[in-house]
């Protein structure tokens, strides 16, 4: 690796008219902007031949460690292993030129993907029902919470204002908490890193909308109590909202419906 040329940002390495690329030839003519639209000064962008551009990304993406290097543990976020050709399908124009107007008739193949990814997430979860719309971990978090809420207000309990969260929870789990509305109240954790049940116990009220889990916790570690905690939280009227970042671990041994 040679440092002194690539560990330098894009800029650095910028000469002006250098070009990594040749537009063809115009042949609709020339249509200058208004003034009002043209900005005071060139934007200042770096000037590369196309070799420089590609050495110097594919140089720092060698410094990067990823799922493709090696095992990646990172507690309640182990990297999913993502086959390159999901990229490439992922990537096929059926999905990615699709408008959200254009005639229903017209995206049944797509819309009939998302089913069957519904109902095999549903049967693989144990969960009657999925949604697709989260588009990530925190903003399913988000979504979670905002059912569990929507449950207890649409009830009329709505002095459910309380989330019980494990102190070794992921950051975005008070976060997200925090965002929808809800106070967060700690849970301590025993010595073996597992949600303390004899904490939980003197938290539960009728002032408790649910609780957040991750199983395996965020520390690698399965909750045995599950069931106990699970229980407690239903008895006194609150939901669960269970993390799905480690589900992997439990493909086949356990579903959390």
């Amino acid at each position: 690796m040679n440092n002194k040329l690539y560990g330098n940002l894009i800029f650095e390495l910028s000469h002006p008219g250098r070009r990594a690329y040749s537009l063809p030839e115009n042949r609709f003519g020339h249509h200058p902007l208004p003034d009002f639209c043209k900005r005071e000064k060139d934007a200042e962008l770096p000037e590369c031949d196309e070799l420089t551009v590609v050495r110097h990304y594919t140089n720092h993406s060698e410094n990067n460690f990823g799922v493709d290097n090696g095992f990646y543990p990172l507690g309640s976020c182990t990297m999913k292993y993502n086959p390159v050709i999901n990229e490439e399908i992922a990537s096929m124009p059926c999905f990615t030129a699709l408008h959200p107007h254009q005639p229903i008739e017209t995206v049944q193949g797509a819309l009939e993907v998302e089913y069957n990814i519904q109902r095999a997430l549903a049967s693989i979860t144990g969960m009657a029902e999925v949604t697709l719309n989260p588009y990530a971990g925190a903003h399913g978090e988000l979504t979670g919470l905002m059912l569990i809420a929507s449950y207890h207000q649409q009830r009329g309990d709505t002095k459910r204002t309380k989330v019980i969260v494990p102190d070794s929870a992921h950051g975005t789990n008070p976060a997200s908490a925090a965002v929808c509305g809800l106070e967060i109240v700690e849970v301590k954790s025993t010595a073996e890193g597992l949600v303390d049940v004899n904490d939980l116990k003197p938290l539960l009220g009728d002032d408790i909308a649910g609780m957040m889990m991750t199983n395996p916790n965020t520390l690698g570690l399965f909750e045995k109590d599950i069931p106990e905690i699970a229980k407690l939280i239903h008895d006194c009227g609150g939901l669960l909202y269970y993390d799905g970042a480690n589900l992997n671990p439990l493909l086949g041994a356990a579903r959390p419906g």
